[in-house]
């Protein structure tokens, strides 16, 4: 019944993730059209050159919104086997549904959403490098693009976490492997999802990954490796709703609400 559970709230995210990366798209029709404005998701000008004729917003949205369904769909169900069969703790356990886990998992999520807002000030004042545009936090659009981001990175760490740990599996016979292999499948997961994010930061800040150094793509590293470890780290904790929650709290504190005090009302209007 818990496993029967743990597939429904499963299959719940990712409708639910599903729906926001339609929204993006129908709130944000500069982004949809121009840019990436999320990873691994068509814009509206690419669709347009595929398909020979022009695609509106609400089909980019709709596009997008299937292909995650699909994609994610099928790699969580696979991860969610292979997590259990690492004996990890699923989405639905008793540790997730006490307060004090939910009240741990939200403050991380501060926590790690204060080291973005200081992460993002010592590199503009100290090393020049700043990593957020208020175009990146244009309401709603950014909103949607947390959600999608909270639920959709985290289902593809727990997937890589389980799919290193399945595939040396049989190499590790006793607990300390199992902890050390566990370790190296973190540090490989956290550098995985660092550099997922580089094409897609970069090309929002500049159009481009030709004129960055190579101390631009370290500055995105560390912004997203920490995040990563603390993530997955809860996921074994807690489960997959706690990393979830830690990332979405944290996007929203950096993207939104540190914006909003640099930028103001910018962050309000599109374009």
């Amino acid at each position: 019944m818990e496993k029967k559970k743990s597939y429904i709230v499963y299959f719940l995210l990712v409708f639910i993730m599903s729906l926001s990366v339609f929204l993006f798209s129908a709130t944000s029709p500069f982004w949809s059209a121009e840019m990436e404005g999320l990873d691994h998701a068509f814009t509206g000008s690419e669709l347009t050159r595929l398909l020979g004729r022009h695609v509106s917003n609400y089909e980019t949205g709709l596009i997008n919104a299937i292909r995650r369904l699909v994609l994610y769909g099928f790699l969580g169900l696979a991860g969610l086997h292979l997590w259990s069969r690492a004996g990890f703790k699923g989405i639905i356990n008793d540790d997730i549904k006490r307060p004090r886990s939910i009240i741990v998992t939200v403050l991380v999520g501060i926590g790690m959403g204060l080291y973005f807002i200081v992460y993002d000030v010592i590199l503009t004042n100290v090393f020049r490098r700043h990593i957020l545009m208020y175009p990146y936090s244009l309401i709603p659009a950014s909103i949607f693009s947390s959600i999608d981001k909270g639920i959709g990175c985290q289902i593809i760490n727990m997937f890589t976490v389980a799919f290193i740990m399945w595939l040396f599996s049989g190499a590790v016979k006793t607990e300390e492997g199992r902890a050390r292999l566990f370790g190296m499948a973190v540090v490989s997961c956290a550098l995985i999802f660092s550099v997922r994010h580089i094409e897609s930061t970069m090309f929002w800040y500049a159009g481009s990954l030709d004129i960055f150094p190579m101390s631009s793509y370290m500055a995105i590293i560390g912004l997203y490796a920490p995040l990563s470890l603390v993530c997955t780290y809860f996921m074994r904790k807690y489960g997959l709703l706690s990393a979830i929650g830690i990332h979405f709290i944290s996007d929203i504190m950096w993207r939104i609400g540190w914006a909003y005090i640099q930028y103001g009302e910018l962050i309000l209007r599109r374009g």
